[in-house]
């Protein structure tokens, strides 16, 4: 109870300093969204996408602009949350070697230019696009790159809130701020909430992470990413960056920790999607995220 009340108190002291800027309201006219995961199973759908995926509208996350794909589906919702993709200056975008971070991460520079190519293929779309994006990047050089494209860009206000649930419901409809979002698909549920669709359609969130963790003889936590756009299978090394920038190791604990921030946020907005009236349905064969009713798109 007590917690509840410092929770709300310290949000409303959030929201005071980081709400300033009300984004505007988006309403989408359609009713039903399926949302396009980047987990393994993904791949499947991508490479023989069934009959449900050209008559209902699409939200694509992350890389997957940059797939061959992404011009025979079209989607008309895109959301992009990590910061990886918004903060880089023209000198990055021109050539990916330029980014800072290459001077402690020489690996870095094949990130940047997966992120160079996602824009490039976002800023070629020839229909029209409805980007969501994190309100602290609205001004940043890709987001500006997007405007003069006449993309539609539709801010969304990540200042976390906690307290009280009827209280964080009446702050979340009124876009003030936002649950918690761990992973990219926490925040397409709550950009598609917001949205007004009436169903939401989740594939390719198989959250099947844990299964792909070991830990090496000195300890080095591993994990073999199996993201669908991914066409090498390698172990990596887990790595997080310190308050300087720098790579450091990720350790296990802090692995599960944020498994379970995701899966708690998945609960979360099961929640907040009752209280709105929306439906949210897992069609992802296998998935561990046990918070929402089973259901493909073409099912009764």
């Amino acid at each position: 109870m007590f917690k509840k009340l410092f929770d709300s108190f310290l949000s409303v002291g959030k929201m005071a300093i980081k709400s300033l800027y009300f984004p505007e309201k988006f309403i989408a006219v359609e009713q039903e969204v399926i949302v396009l995961g980047n987990g393994p199973s993904a791949k499947a759908l991508l490479i023989n996408p069934p009959d449900f995926m050209y008559l209902k509208p699409l939200m694509a996350v992350n890389m997957m602009a940059g797939e061959e794909c992404f011009t025979l589906l079209k989607p008309k919702y895109y959301l992009m949350a990590d910061h990886a993709f918004f903060e880089f200056d023209e000198a990055a975008f021109t050539i990916a070697a330029n980014h800072p971070r290459v001077k402690t991460n020489p690996g870095y520079e094949q990130t940047q230019k997966l992120v160079n190519n996602t824009w490039k293929r976002l800023l070629a779309a020839d229909w029209n696009l409805v980007l969501f994006v994190p309100q602290i990047y609205m001004h940043t050089y890709p987001v500006l790159l997007a405007r003069k494209q006449n993309i539609r860009i539709v801010a969304w206000n990540y200042t976390v809130v906690r307290g009280f649930e009827w209280f964080e419901n009446w702050i979340y409809k009124r876009r003030l701020g936002s649950p918690q979002c761990q992973n990219v698909i926490n925040a397409c549920i709550f950009q598609s909430i917001n949205a007004g669709f009436k169903s939401v359609y989740l594939t390719g969130i198989d959250n099947n992470f844990h299964l792909n963790i070991q830990v090496e003889q000195d300890n080095t936590v591993t994990v073999l990413d199996n993201h669908f756009y991914e066409v090498e299978k390698k172990a990596s090394p887990l790595m997080t960056a310190d308050k300087h920038g720098n790579p450091v190791k990720v350790q296990i604990h802090q692995f599960f920790g944020s498994l379970s921030k995701a899966f708690f946020s998945y609960q979360r907005l099961r929640r907040y999607a009752d209280y709105c009236g929306v439906k949210i349905y897992n069609s992802t064969e296998g998935s561990f995220v046990d918070a929402f009713e089973r259901k493909m798109p073409n099912s009764d």
